[in-house]
C-alpha cells in the first residue's frame, strides 16, 4: 500500500509538523496529483492546511485545460487555489538558459510567492525515486562532484521556507497504480515524450538501456543518492565547523586564515571556500570554477586576486584571503610629477617617499634591499618621472632576455589587479627605468663600466623627517 509507506517516509525524514500550512505544485500529473490526494487525506489527522499552486509554463496549447482541470479539482476537495501564467521563453530571453532551466525558476518564484501570499512554511513538490535516479545520472553525465551524486534532497530550504518531497520513496509505477485506485485521472504533460530534452533522453532511453544490464538500476541509484546523501551532510557539518574557526566576517568581507585553508583535507576545502561565496554572494550562481580559483589564492597561486561574477572578488592581504562584494573602485591614472634628483619625491597617499642620491659604485653595499634600486647615473634617459602605467608599456626587467608587457610582468610577480593601475613606475619616455620596489630596467643596472650610481630608496615619510 502506498499510504503506509509515504507516511513512514514522513515521519522517517520529520517532513510535516501539526498545523502545517503547505503549498502543494500541482501540474495535474500523475506525481502531483497522487501527492495532493495523499495530503488531502492526511490532512485531518495532522490539521493540514493547504494551498493548490498550478503554474502554466506556457509551453503547451492544452495547458489552460489542465489548469481548470486542477481549478475544479482543488474546488471538489475544498483546498485553496493559486495559479499564474508564464511566458518561460520570453523569460529565457538573453539570459543564456535551457527552456527546463527557466521553466525551473519560473515555477520556484510562483511557488515561493504563493507560500508568501498564503502564509504558508512549506512547499510540498512530487518528485519520486524515478525522478531521483535520472537526476543522478544527469549530474553524473556533467560531470559533478559527490554533492552531485546526493541527487535531490528530501527537504531544503528555499527562500526562507521548506521544501519538501514526501514521495521520493516511492517509484513511478507505485504512484500510477495509486491513482487508478484512488480513481483519480491525471493529465498526460506531452512534452515528457520529446527526446529533444537531456533528462527525457535519460528517461526514455538510457535508463531502459542500463535496465539491461540491471533490472533495478533505479533502485540502486536512489540507494546511491541516499549514502552519498549521508557523506554529504557529515562532510557539512565538519565544513561548517571549520568554516567558523577560519573565517570572521567584518564591513560585508569574509576573512579567511588562507594557510589553514589551504592545509585542510581536499574533501573539506571546496566545501568552506564554497561557505564563504555563499555568505557574501547570496543568490548567485556558484561554480566549481569560483571555488578553484579561491583554493588557488589560498594556496599562494596566481595574481593575488580574482575577481568574480557582478564585480565582486576574493584577494590575498597578509595571511588572509579578503572574499569581498564589491568591486574595487576605479582609479585613476598617476599624474606624472619629475624625480628630484637628488632630493625627495613623495608617493601617491602620502605616506611614503622616494629618495634619490648619486654615490661611487665602490661605495655602494651589495646586495641592495627590496626598496632599493642601483641604477648607472650616465646611461639614464633625462628627464626621470614618477608616474603610473600606459597602454602598451613594456619592460625589460633586469636579468631577463629581453622586453615584455608591463601586465605580464605584474602578473608574473603576483601584483594584484586592483593596484597595477596606479602601481609607482620610474620612467623616462617611454623606458621604464624601475617598477618601484620590484625590479629594475636591464639596460641601467651597474656595470663594471659604471662611473657613477644613483641610488633610489624608498622609506616611510615619518622615518624620513627624523633624519
Amino acid at each position: 500500500m502506498l499510504l503506509p509507506k509515504v507516511k513512514r517516509y514522513i515521519q522517517t525524514h520529520r517532513l510535516l509538523q501539526r498545523g502545517d500550512r503547505i503549498v502543494v505544485a500541482v501540474s495535474g500529473g500523475p506525481d502531483s496529483l497522487c501527492l495532493l490526494h495523499f495530503l488531502w487525506k492526511l490532512a485531518p489527522q495532522l490539521d493540514l492546511e493547504l494551498v493548490a499552486a498550478h503554474l502554466d509554463h506556457g509551453f503547451r496549447p492544452e495547458a489552460r485545460q489542465e489548469a481548470e482541470a486542477v481549478r475544479c479539482l482543488a474546488a471538489a476537495w475544498e483546498i485553496p487555489f493559486e495559479s499564474a501564467a508564464v511566458n518561460v521563453a520570453q523569460f529565457r530571453s538573453g539570459r543564456k538558459l535551457t527552456a527546463q532551466e527557466a521553466a525551473r525558476i519560473v515555477r520556484y518564484r510562483f511557488l515561493l510567492e504563493a507560500a508568501k501570499k498564503h502564509g504558508a512554511g512549506k512547499i510540498a513538490v512530487g518528485h519520486h525515486q524515478d525522478d531521483q535516479a535520472e537526476t543522478v545520472l544527469f549530474n553524473f553525465l556533467r560531470g559533478t562532484g559527490p554533492d552531485g551524486l546526493a541527487g535531490m534532497p528530501t527537504r531544503r530550504k528555499l527562500g526562507g521556507f521548506e521544501l519538501i518531497r514526501p514521495l521520493l520513496g516511492v517509484t513511478r509505477a507505485e504512484i500510477e497504480r495509486y491513482c487508478v485506485e484512488a480513481g483519480l485521472k491525471p493529465v498526460i504533460d506531452s512534452s515528457n515524450l520529446k527526446t529533444a530534452y537531456t533528462r527525457n533522453r535519460i528517461r526514455l532511453e538510457l535508463i531502459p538501456y542500463l535496465e539491461r544490464y540491471n533490472p533495478r538500476v533505479k533502485e540502486s541509484l536512489a540507494r546511491l543518492a541516499g549514502l552519498a546523501a549521508a557523506d554529504r551532510e557529515y562532510l557539512q557539518a565538519a565544513s561548517r565547523k571549520k568554516y567558523r574557526e577560519l573565517a570572521r566576517h567584518k564591513g560585508g568581507k569574509i576573512i579567511i586564515k588562507r594557510r589553514a585553508l589551504a592545509g585542510l583535507p581536499e574533501a573539506l576545502q571546496g566545501r568552506v571556500a564554497r561557505q564563504a561565496l555563499e555568505h557574501c554572494l547570496p543568490g548567485k550562481s556558484i561554480g566549481w570554477k569560483q571555488i578553484r580559483q579561491l583554493l588557488a589564492l589560498a594556496s599562494g597561486g596566481g595574481a593575488g586576486e580574482v575577481t568574480l561574477p557582478g564585480g565582486a572578488r576574493i584577494y590575498r592581504s597578509s595571511g588572509n584571503l579578503i572574499v569581498s562584494p564589491t568591486a574595487f573602485p576605479e582609479q585613476e591614472t598617476l599624474k606624472p610629477r619629475l624625480l628630484a634628483i637628488p632630493g625627495v619625491t613623495v608617493l601617491p597617499g602620502g605616506r611614503q617617499v622616494i629618495t634619490a642620491r648619486l654615490a661611487e659604485p665602490a661605495d655602494l653595499a651589495w646586495p641592495p634591499g627590496a626598496r632599493q634600486a642601483y641604477l648607472d647615473f650616465d646611461t639614464l634617459p633625462d628627464p626621470l618621472v614618477l608616474r603610473s602605467r600606459w597602454s602598451g608599456a613594456r619592460f625589460y626587467p633586469q636579468g631577463a632576455p629581453g622586453a615584455k608587457r608591463l601586465k605580464d610582468f605584474f602578473i608574473d610577480q603576483k601584483v594584484p589587479g586592483h593596484k597595477r593601475q596606479r602601481y609607482p613606475l620610474i620612467a623616462a619616455g617611454d623606458e621604464i627605468v624601475w617598477v618601484v620596489g620590484i625590479r629594475i630596467g636591464h639596460p641601467y643596472r651597474i656595470t663594471a663600466d659604471t662611473k657613477k650610481a644613483l641610488v633610489l630608496e624608498v622609506e616611510k615619510r615619518e622615518e624620513r623627517s627624523k633624519k
